[in-house]
């Protein structure tokens, strides 16, 4: 048997918040439009609303991104102190776990916009209780992000569903081969509308706001679904595209290979293993196939069930790549088996001093803790080449976590500090 992931490419920006964690009215959100709804569904996401008993005691913190921000964390014009009950901020429940702010006048008024050649590009927002303690997020706790439309013809798949990610990403959808997916479309205004999938047409209808259809799922490896509007002037499109996972591939481990990275003579490939016993099915997501799942990318599985494994090539000597492994189409996790790993909620307190041009988190492309391979690593060169290693058995173990325990956590600050700690090398 065979599933499919539904998953969305970097290449699509604006996206659907119908009938899924967000929904809006209108549906193509403009600078100018008046009266914006925004419902939150907190049975969505990272639930945590869901079942929230003070109905009355919900609140927006809500913000924008504009041509200004730096990123998704960068939000700009934001108008309500966290943890406050300001009444501006107040919600509406519409019951079932569901509930709803608006954004009374345009946007630029409400958030005060009054930089012309500063354009809005996204509503940033988070729905929480009056404390601030509680918070309807997306479900790999991110803030959620609401698309702001140009003016003129738009277009977008609003089925299969999406989270409102700073980056969109689908909603985990698992279909067996042979079965239907529905598809739904939208433009902002009547177009002549068409829906392909894998290249061929599979509706159109002209002057209409809105087409649906069914797409058949009959074959393994990258499906892709397009959505196109025309209005005799304008031509848009939206894309939409889906990785169907085959079982796979039985075959032994290479010969001398273990757990973890097996870096490869020549520095251009690497050998991954990775123990995980009772799965299906594992892909390599990372900077080289930029976080995707691809064919190539689908792990070995050993013939006794317990292990996964694949080589990854062409890879470029000393550069270094982050990487996850995507367990069953749902779980990412990274190698425990490396060395080095990227944190995104920690690296940003490492500062230059500590770690020079450490590498940037892959903000955007994937979520939690990822790992770092690199080929061809620079030799540390000692300076301490009479080293004569002391008897274990006589050995005093100092542990210290740098980070709690200075302001400056790094071993030079350490080393100024104590006095009696010395820096092999140093």
């Amino acid at each position: 048997m065979r599933l499919i992931t539904l998953f969305v490419t970097g290449m699509l920006i604006q996206i659907t918040l119908k009938a899924q964690l967000l929904s809006t009215v209108p549906q193509f959100i403009r600078e100018g439009s008046s009266g914006v709804e925004i419902t939150v569904d907190a049975s969505k996401g990272n639930k945590g609303l869901f079942n929230y008993g003070n109905t009355s005691d919900v609140y927006v913190h809500i913000g924008l991104i504009t041509t200004a921000s730096s990123g998704a964390s960068d939000w700009k014009y934001s108008k309500f102190v966290w943890a406050t009950t300001n009444p501006a901020a107040a919600c509406t429940s519409l019951g079932g776990n569901k509930w709803k702010f608006t954004i009374p006048g345009d946007l630029r008024s409400f958030f005060g916009v009054s930089n012309s050649f500063e354009k809005i590009l996204k509503i940033s927002i988070l729905f929480r209780n009056g404390a601030g303690s509680t918070v309807q997020r997306n479900a790999d706790g991110s803030d959620m992000y609401i698309p702001v439309y140009e003016s003129g013809l738009q277009v977008r798949i609003n089925e299969p569903f999406m989270q409102p990610t700073y980056t969109p990403i689908a909603e985990p959808v698992t279909r067996n081969i042979g079965d239907q997916v529905s598809i739904n479309a939208v433009a902002s205004s009547a177009a002549n509308m068409a829906i392909s999938y894998n290249g061929t047409v599979i509706a159109s209808q002209n002057t209409v706001t809105t087409l649906t259809t069914v797409g058949q799922v009959n074959a393994g490896g990258l499906q892709t679904i397009f959505a196109t509007a025309t209005d005799g002037v304008t031509t848009v499109k939206d894309s939409l595209r889906f990785f169907v996972t085959g079982p796979a591939l039985v075959a032994p481990l290479p010969a001398g290979v273990k757990d973890g990275i097996n870096y490869e003579p020549g520095d251009t490939s690497v050998t991954l293993v990775f123990y995980a016993p009772g799965k299906n099915n594992l892909f390599v997501l990372g900077d080289f196939n930029n976080w995707t799942q691809d064919g190539k990318y689908q792990m070995n599985k050993t013939p006794d069930g317990n292990r996964f494994w694949v080589r990854i090539y062409p890879l470029t000597p000393g550069t270094e790549y982050a990487y996850q492994y995507l367990v069953d189409g749902s779980l990412k996790v990274a190698d425990y088996n490396c060395e080095k790993i990227l944190d995104p909620n920690n690296d940003n307190f490492i500062s230059p001093d500590s770690y020079p041009s450490l590498k940037s988190y892959p903000t955007g492309k994937t979520t939690g803790i990822v790992s770092i391979l690199q080929t061809a690593k620079p030799v540390y060169n000692w300076q301490v080449s009479n080293f004569s290693r002391p008897d274990k058995r006589n050995l005093v173990i100092y542990e210290l976590l740098l980070r709690d325990f200075l302001g400056q956590p790094n071993w030079n600050t350490l080393k100024d500090t104590l006095s009696y700690i010395k820096r092999l090398g140093v």
